[in-house]
Formats: structure tokens, C-alpha cells, sequence
């Protein structure tokens, strides 16, 4: 007996499933946005040629984005006319676009990760959702800004569906003066007063997926 082949997901429908996935994480009760999840149309097994059958070409693209370093990269880009909503994603096996390395939502895109980090928390906001201080590069270069150790506090754990969430700070325009006591490629505790004299906040998020 033959069996008919499955009909893909209707772009609707996969819509549907997508915001779900993006909801239904413990942090979105507390959280007054959407969230980001780890699980579902967003895990380690998606491939560009899966998440655009689910999602059609209209919300889904292959293109070139900025890396570090004014370096090009190749990413599949969700909801790319939306900034609110655009998710850049990387793939561990590039030639084959397949297996995620990391989901990096857009500039303007203000998701929670599925740990409760949000762009706009405060240092000292972070620090209570992990427990205690954790450690950050200084800013004005390429990696500034970013969060390099959480000493063992709760942000350290990764979150269900086995992602690690990283996060990097951005300073207010109008720092500069006093961001230049916290400049260059070196660490600073977070309860650091210049760190906290400086006034950072979360710039942005990304969902990693480390490979053995």
C-alpha cells in the first residue's frame, strides 16, 4: 500500500507555531514581551531548507549580514522587512546551512531570551536574575560590552532546549567620558562603580548552540 507524502506546514500555520515557541518559555510570564525559546522551530536540528518550507520566501532569506571586524557572513534571515521582529541565524555546517550554531535577534527586535535577559535591563537587573555579579569586556572595540563569565550564577546554566544565552552591553550616548574608564580589551566585575558609573545596558542577545 503506497502512502501519500506529507503536504508541507502552510506558511499560517507555521507562523502559528513559530509564535508559540517564541512564548511558551517560563520566562514569559514574568516577561512584558515576547521570548525567545531554544525548543521548537529554533533548536539544534533546523536547517535554512526547513524553516523555509515552514515559512515561505517572503519571510524567509539567505543574505549576507555584518560579523565582527567588518567581516560578511552568510545567515538565514527571518522576518527581514520587520526590525521588531528579524532573527539572524547561523549554522554550524555552513556549505549545507544545516544545524544552528546561533539565533541573533535584530537591533530593534526587543525578545526576551528564554532566561528573562531583555535589551534594556540594567546591569544591576541582570545581576539580580543571575544571582550574583558576573564579568564583561570593557567597550569601544568589537567584543566590547560582551559578558564573558556569570561566576557560576543562575545565567550560567544553559536553558531548556540546551541553548546558552549570550549577552552584550551597550553604553547610553553621551557616556563617552566616562566610558573611557571602562574602554579596551579588559574585564570588569559588573558591581565595579565605573562599570556602574557608566550606566550599560543590554544591547542584545543570541541564542548559541555549542557543538561537542
Amino acid at each position: 500500500m503506497s502512502v501519500a507524502p506529507s503536504r508541507p506546514r502552510a506558511p499560517s500555520l507555521a507562523l502559528a507555531i513559530l509564535a508559540a515557541a517564541i512564548a511558551a518559555t517560563p520566562a514569559a510570564a514574568q516577561s512584558p514581551g515576547p521570548v525567545l525559546s531554544c525548543a521548537g522551530p529554533l533548536a539544534a536540528d533546523a536547517s535554512h531548507a526547513a524553516v523555509l518550507a515552514a515559512l515561505g520566501e517572503k519571510t524567509v532569506v539567505w543574505r549576507e549580514v555584518d560579523g565582527a571586524e567588518g567581516e560578511k557572513i552568510g545567515a538565514t534571515v527571518l522576518f527581514p522587512d520587520d526590525p521588531k521582529r528579524r532573527i539572524e541565524l547561523f549554522w554550524a555546517d555552513e556549505e549545507k546551512r544545516a544545524g544552528l550554531a546561533s539565533a541573533q535577534p535584530g537591533r530593534d527586535n526587543r525578545a526576551a531570551a528564554p532566561n528573562g535577559v531583555r535589551p534594556g535591563m540594567t546591569v544591576a537587573e541582570v545581576e539580580k536574575l543571575n544571582g550574583r555579579p558576573f564579568r564583561l569586556s570593557g567597550f569601544g572595540w568589537d567584543y566590547g560590552g560582551a559578558v564573558t563569565d556569570w561566576k557560576g550564577g543562575a545565567l550560567a546554566k544553559p536553558a531548556p532546549g540546551g541553548c546558552v544565552v549570550s549577552v552584550r552591553f551597550g553604553l547610553a550616548e553621551g557616556a563617552d567620558v566616562v566610558a573611557a574608564r571602562v574602554a579596551g580589551d579588559r574585564e570588569f566585575a559588573s558591581n565595579d562603580p565605573k562599570i556602574r558609573a557608566a550606566g550599560p545596558v543590554v544591547e542584545s542577545i543570541a541564542l548559541g548552540w555549542p557543538r561537542p
